[in-house]
């Protein structure tokens, strides 16, 4: 819920809606919850599309979905988004203590090693993009990802991220909206080809 306390982390969502529950203490996922990820369609009928589609998240999530350590997005909305999504992160700078916090989830959660995280989490800016393949109630995930880690009511399940090697500054809004088309060519250009390469620069800043 928002608002919910994680090993003495208060946070208010506004934007998120993340949920985790104590999931600190109660990881059972062993080499991550990429292990539950199965076989949505065939590949050919997922193509994905880019309509410059973008979601406004608080750091540190926004970083850790484009580089592909959360994967799945909790929301108390439903979308029939599918595609491309764009991740602006918005303007909120996270505390130490949130990062340390949310790092430590996933180093239980998903057996991520602290070198992959990234160095710093940049705010007020276009930070990469995610394919959205689907998204779930919370009853239908559950019961596709036992382990998962969204507890929220609709969850984005999101695959191929790409963290941009520019980071673009600019405004977010509430819930989905489109991209200025001069920022989403200029975006196009710049994502990262290897998900191994780490960026930390913000364009004009």
């Amino acid at each position: 819920d928002p608002g919910v306390v994680l090993t003495n982390l208060t946070y208010n969502y506004d934007l998120e809606y993340h949920e985790y529950h104590g999931k600190l203490d109660s990881s059972k996922a062993k080499g991550g919850i990429g292990n539950h990820l199965g076989k949505v369609q065939d590949a050919s009928l997922q193509e994905i599309t880019d309509q410059g589609i973008c979601l406004s998240m608080h750091q540190p999530w926004a970083s850790l979905l484009v580089i592909g350590i959360k994967l799945h997005e909790g929301r108390s909305w439903y979308s029939n988004h599918r595609g491309r999504l764009w991740i602006h992160a918005a303007s909120k700078v996270p505390t130490q203590v949130e990062v340390d916090g949310l790092q430590r989830f996933y180093e239980l959660h998903s057996g991520v090693k602290t070198t992959q995280f990234p160095p710093h989490y940049p705010t007020s800016c276009l930070v990469g993009c995610v394919d959205v393949i689907d998204v779930l109630s919370q009853e239908e995930y559950r019961e596709k990802y036992p382990d998962g880690e969204s507890n929220s009511p609709y969850v984005f399940i999101c695959e191929n991220p790409l963290e941009l090697l520019i980071k673009f500054p600019m405004q977010g809004k509430h819930k989905l909206f489109q991209l200025d088309p001069k920022i989403l060519k200029a975006a196009q250009k710049t994502v990262k080809k290897s998900p191994a390469e780490r960026g930390s620069g913000v364009m004009g800043l």
